[in-house]
């Protein structure tokens, strides 16, 4: 659109126009002589901007669409291009126009931020310029990452999560009809934490009828019971019950029976008693000999020497004669009593026969052989 040289008042166009060339002639007087002849020459006079123009450095001009307060320093000289640059948002900010950089100045005082509101223009005030903006804004995310992959869950009207933005494992719960299709769940379907609920879970050996609740262990792997129709099974291991007295944790097992401190708390001890010269007797329990006592009436005044022996029932049936020895023991001279420990207890089964006897003729010796049985 042609405008008058110094006001730059737009001119009327159009052919529909009658009285376009006289209205455009009275504007044209209007403008030679609103100015005085020497305003191009004053220092107060601004130049528009024109196309293909040399410029140095320090000239200034306006744009038709720039702020009241500011105009443009020539802060690289060259030459303007085709068309008009657009203005720069505040003080300090630079356009390309041609080959020339043109700088935005103030023309007096501050300008605020409050100031640029309204332009036309894209704000093109850098992020730099604006004290703290730029660390407040390193920290946030972009409105358009709300609810994306990697980005951060948004929230609906209750203020929750959506369902769907929650992980498989926290919404979902397959139901399959037994524990069969359970165990076929496979490949991407079959992750940590997965629930699923059986309907008949009678395959569980641990579940006699109707429905169970699984959750996928990754780890072990292995599904876990959480729940079933009838019961729960809770298995818990005497380690992990809390608090228990003292005298319980001493307390143990060896082959299936009960210890203390490491010892058995009860010994089925039995007493075979003979007294006097050989005696042979049979024995009922499986066990072993683990210790011989000996005692006689009166004082000796020499050791009495004696022997106690075991055979088994068949060879003593068949009078084989085949005896196996627990040992020959001597009761010292001055003695009446002694207790001789079997180490290694020697084992006697369940039939077979006992034998104690003096080497000798003494008649008044009490021989006991003690037994734990198994």
């Amino acid at each position: 659109m042609a405008k008058t040289e110094n006001l730059l008042i737009p001119l009327l166009e159009g052919d529909h126009l009658v009285n376009r060339d006289r209205i455009n002639t009275a504007l044209e007087t209007i403008d030679l002589n609103a100015l005085p002849k020497t305003h191009k020459d004053s220092s107060i006079h601004w130049d528009g901007w024109a196309a293909d123009k040399p410029h140095s450095l320090k000239d200034v001009i306006r744009l038709e669409e720039m702020p009241s307060w500011g105009y443009l320093e020539c802060t690289t000289a060259g030459t303007s291009g085709g068309d008009p640059p657009v203005c720069p948002y505040g003080p300090g900010d630079t356009v390309t126009d041609g080959s020339i950089v043109w700088t935005l100045r103030q023309i007096n005082g501050e300008v605020s931020h409050g100031n640029l509101s309204g332009r036309s223009y894209p704000d093109q005030h850098p992020i730099s310029a604006i004290t703290g903006l730029a660390e407040a804004l390193a920290d946030r995310q972009l409105t358009s990452e709300k609810g994306q992959a990697n980005g951060y869950p948004s929230l609906d009207a209750n203020g929750r999560v959506p369902i769907t933005q929650l992980p498989a494992n926290i919404k979902e719960m397959r139901v399959v009809a037994n524990i069969a299709a359970r165990n076929a769940i496979a490949g991407e379907a079959l992750y940590d934490g997965l629930r699923v609920r059986v309907l008949d879970a009678t395959g569980d050996p641990t579940v006699k009828s109707g429905w169970a609740e699984y959750v996928y262990d990754a780890a072990a792997p292995a599904w876990i019971k959480l729940s079933e129709k009838e019961s729960m099974d809770v298995v818990i291991d005497f380690a992990n019950i809390q608090n228990v007295p003292d005298v319980l944790e001493d307390l143990g097992d060896a082959d299936g029976k009960l210890t203390y401190k490491g010892n058995l708390v009860y010994k089925d001890v039995r007493a075979v008693k003979f007294i006097g010269g050989d005696a042979e007797l049979i024995y009922d329990w499986s066990g072993k000999i683990t210790s011989v006592k000996v005692n006689c009436a009166a004082v000796r005044t020499e050791g009495v020497e004696f022997a106690v022996e075991v055979a088994k029932l068949a060879d003593y049936r068949a009078q084989l004669n085949v005896w196996n020895s627990v040992g020959t023991f001597i009761l010292p001279a001055g003695e009446v009593y002694k207790d001789f420990p079997i180490t290694p207890a020697v084992t006697i089964n369940a039939g077979d026969v006992i034998r104690a006897s003096p080497v000798g003729d003494d008649t008044d010796l009490a021989f006991t052989v003690i037994i734990q049985n198994n």
